[in-house]
């Protein structure tokens, strides 16, 4: 080997041999404002705190330059903010030209709330449906939350003043089930209680009720015991002509004869066929996660994609469940990550106000004195959620709600924080995005 060449190889090798140093970016961090809290200025005063081992040099935000306040210690500028989600690149530079970008979220909405329609009596635990003539349906529930679930019907006909009852009635109380709107405008109550919260195993109903508005007929369809839920959440997922129904965690029998409650973790799967409900996934279905008394909403149009999130709370314990649930029509169900709750939920209600976007209105935390007064939005592009404090609403929880058009929802009953059941009716309007 030529000496040139070795003195060459020496040299790499030395250089091998010395340490590799990571180059360090800086790092960003939003001081203010609280950008998991809705905005509602049209103007983001915000304050960046941008460090590293050497000076920092520039911060700006979607190319907007933020100057430097040295008493504070933080890069600060105005930001203007449109209707509905806004995406903010903070990049800061250090005195070496090494950049680093970070990714911020900030939610700008406007609403109003206005009273709506009232029930003719107060109800917690029934379930709300738009039918396909714009009617609303409001079906069951109890007018107090430890006492018996009731049979009623209260439909409310767009331009009336109020909700009116509907004759005939369910054939069978309960409260806590869901209801599910079928293609052919017919309406499948699934499950429940027949007490307004959940007690005992011996109080769920082992049957589901299937309504007919036009032929004014109710007609009970029963399952078996095992599959009897309350509190537990479904959608509907048709496929090649057939009609399943997917049913999501909830209240259950614990075992066997047990009159104890236990937390469904499974998704299973009933067809309905020639109007009875035939159980496809006897024994345990498909394992997700303890749920009960959660929220399930769609996320697109199709009804592939549902935000699911809750909380399994007591005054001593609480534990939050959020993911997204794919099903898909040829029946591949998976989860997707979501962040956590911002606070425990339990009880609460959801609506999707648009594709994307899904409100989380009422529940509590533990406890009926925790009531929550204000919404929580959840957005899917950015994988967040957001509170809306500025939006006081009714304290409530296992109440009702649907969307209109318009950016309108409209919640009625539930219950309040004295566990009585609610007539009051609200209907929310956001400024379009």
């Amino acid at each position: 080997m030529k000496p040139t060449a070795l003195i060459l190889l020496s040299v790499l090798l030395v250089a091998c041999e010395r340490p590799f140093v990571p180059v360090r970016t800086p790092e960003i961090e939003v001081e203010a404002p609280d950008l998991s809290e809705v905005q509602t200025d049209s103007t983001l005063t915000l304050q960046v705190r941008a460090t590293s081992f050497r000076a920092i040099a520039h911060v700006e935000v979607e190319g907007r330059p933020l100057r430097y306040d040295s008493l504070r210690d933080v890069w600060q500028g105005s930001v203007p903010l449109r209707y509905g989600l806004n995406r903010l690149r903070i990049t800061a530079v250090d005195e070496k030209g090494v950049a680093a970008t970070d990714t911020a979220w900030a939610l700008r909405l406007q609403a109003t709330v206005q009273p709506g329609p009232p029930l003719p009596d107060g109800r917690g635990g029934g379930r709300l449906v738009r039918l396909t003539d714009g009617r609303l349906l409001f079906a069951g529930g109890a007018e107090v939350w430890t006492g018996p679930a009731g049979r009623d019907l209260f439909v409310w006909t767009p331009g009336a003043s109020a909700f009116e009852r509907l004759r005939p009635g369910l054939s069978a109380p309960r409260a806590g089930h869901t209801a599910t709107l079928l293609p052919d405008g017919r309406l499948l109550l699934l499950g429940g209680n027949t007490r307004g919260r959940p007690e005992l195993a011996d109080n769920l109903r082992a049957d589901a009720e299937l309504v007919d508005l036009a032929a004014e007929t109710r007609r009970l369809l029963p399952i078996s015991t095992g599959a009897a839920r309350a509190w537990h959440t479904t959608a509907l997922r048709q496929y090649e002509g057939r009609r399943f129904l997917e049913v999501l965690g909830g209240y259950r029998r614990l075992r066997g004869d047990s009159p104890e409650l236990g937390v469904a973790a499974d998704l299973i799967t009933f067809e309905l066929r020639d109007d009875s409900l035939v159980l496809l996934t006897p024994g345990l279905g498909l394992y997700i996660t303890p749920l009960a008394a959660h929220v399930m909403a769609p996320l697109d149009a199709a009804g592939t994609r549902f935000l699911v999130a809750g909380a399994l709370a007591t005054p001593d314990y609480v534990e939050t469940q959020t993911f997204r649930l794919v099903l898909e029509p040829a029946g591949r169900v998976d989860t997707l990550f979501v962040p956590a709750l911002p606070e425990p939920r339990q009880f609460a209600a959801a609506v999707p106000l648009r594709p994307g976007v899904v409100v989380l209105l009422g529940g509590y935390a533990g406890q009926l004195s925790r009531t929550y007064p204000y919404p929580l939005l959840y957005v899917e592009e950015a994988n967040r959620f957001f509170r809306f404090r500025a939006l006081f609403l009714q304290p409530r929880f296992d109440a009702a709600a649907t969307s209109l058009e318009d950016f309108r929802i409209l919640i009625t009953g539930g219950f309040g924080p004295d566990g009585l059941g609610l007539a009051w009716t609200e209907v929310v309007a956001f400024a379009p995005f």
